[in-house]
């Protein structure tokens, strides 16, 4: 009798143990912002990318939206359940790490464009998803086929954003309408621009010259190339003209009246009336000789968890599908009022908002990169900003560097034809 009592005691004794070792792990998880219990059954954890481009007001905005969305979800899906947990974009990678390696990656990830999308996946973070014919309808073809590497469709859009110009009417009362137009000063104007991967691109692109080719354009285009670059010199040597190195600059120094005119993404518009009121101006970013700029889209885009059940990704592609109708695009829209939707089926009140009549036309002269030219430029970032810096401090002439970004384009992936 006395070693039968002593055997149940022992092993009550090892499950205390187990039960106290699983507790200290769901209390570390806890302690360093991961969800305290791993999806399970008909419930998914949705990881939010917070983007520094995005200041906390429309952080903010955009958490309490998506929220909404679950809740809407979870009202018509009452055995479902989806729940989120927002992370920087420093940490995203960090974060995606710890918690693969716990078995815990999230089903999804809204990453806030795709520019990351092909490292995560390379990373292991990711799995591709399938879409049926009935389902890709949500979804123009030249949405979702940028967003696909190697036959495999890698994400899924949730909405667009445009880059326009924004200023400040009490002192510029229009936009500059082409780029010799930025030379020339107004009384006390100041304008900014920037040596960014997007702040080159649609510069070049007013001579002729995007950084990411299309199919079939691949020709020498370097006295193109020259051109800009001589005007990015003339344009530094303006004393109204201030070049900045990060785009989240731009944005600072218009709402603390620093800058009069920047180029800005449409998701600054909702803080920069925090500010300016009534007298935040937006239009179309100024046209080159050759044409009308044609900045880089940004698109939200939904990435799948490489490590969730067969039940929990049929339920996170569920919850996606149900963010991509018409009825939530449009009401995501209206709410935000600085994203554009990307379900075809909208009908856009574009004359009764001034503004979305501006995003609609700058989206319009977008270039979306493909997923193999974000990974590309990512890498020759910093390149791209040295190179851009040598003309700005003259200390390398125009002509050498026009040589050194011509070897970029030749070298740039260019867009698949679609299918």
């Amino acid at each position: 009798m006395l070693l039968r009592l002593l055997f149940v005691f022992m092993i009550c004794r090892q499950g205390l143990v187990i039960l106290l070792a699983l507790s200290s792990a769901i209390s570390a998880c806890g302690s360093l912002g991961i969800s305290r219990l791993p999806a399970v059954g008909n419930t998914i954890n949705v990881v939010l990318e917070l983007s520094p481009q995005v200041d906390s007001f429309e952080q903010a905005r955009l958490k309490t939206l998506l929220e909404q969305e679950a809740i809407e979800f979870n009202r018509l899906n009452p055995h479902q359940r989806v729940r989120w947990h927002s992370v920087s974009s420093e940490r995203l990678q960090q974060d995606l790490k710890f918690r693969a390696a716990r078995g815990l990656t999230p089903d999804l990830i809204l990453l806030a464009s795709s520019r990351d999308l092909l490292t995560l996946h390379q990373q292991g973070f990711s799995t591709p998803v399938e879409l049926s014919l009935e389902e890709k309808r949500s979804f123009p073809a030249w949405l979702l086929t940028p967003l696909r590497y190697r036959g495999e469709q890698l994400g899924v859009p949730l909405f667009m954003v445009s880059t326009m110009a924004c200023f400040d009417r009490r002192r510029i009362p229009f936009s500059p309408q082409d780029l010799s137009d930025l030379l020339r000063p107004e009384d006390g104007s100041a304008l900014a621009l920037s040596t960014s991967l997007n702040g080159m691109n649609w510069i070049l692109t007013g001579f002729g010259v995007p950084l990411l080719p299309l199919p079939g354009r691949r020709s020498n285009r370097q006295s193109q190339v020259l051109l800009a670059l001589r005007w990015v010199q003339q344009a530094n040597l303006q004393p109204h003209i201030t070049f900045v190195s990060s785009e989240e600059e731009l944005r600072r120094g218009l709402a603390e009246g620093r800058f009069l005119w920047i180029p800005c993404s449409s998701v600054w518009i909702s803080s920069l009336r925090q500010t300016l009121g009534a007298n935040l101006g937006v239009g179309l970013l100024p046209a080159g000789p050759a044409g009308v700029a044609k900045p880089l889209m940004g698109v939200s885009t939904w990435m799948f968890g490489s490590q969730s059940s067969p039940t929990q990704r049929k339920l996170a592609k569920k919850f996606v599908l149900f963010a991509g109708n018409a009825v939530n695009q449009r009401t995501m829209m209206l709410r935000l009022g600085t994203v554009f939707p990307v379900n075809p089926a909208i009908l856009l009140p574009l004359n009764a908002y001034p503004t979305l009549s501006v995003m609609d036309v700058a989206l319009r002269n977008s270039i979306l990169p493909t997923l193999e030219q974000h990974h590309y430029f990512k890498l020759k970032d910093e390149q791209i900003g040295l190179l851009a810096n040598q003309v700005l401090a003259r200390s390398q002439d125009p002509l050498a560097v026009a040589h050194d970004f011509q070897h970029l384009l030749e070298n740039a992936p260019a867009a698949e034809a679609q299918p």
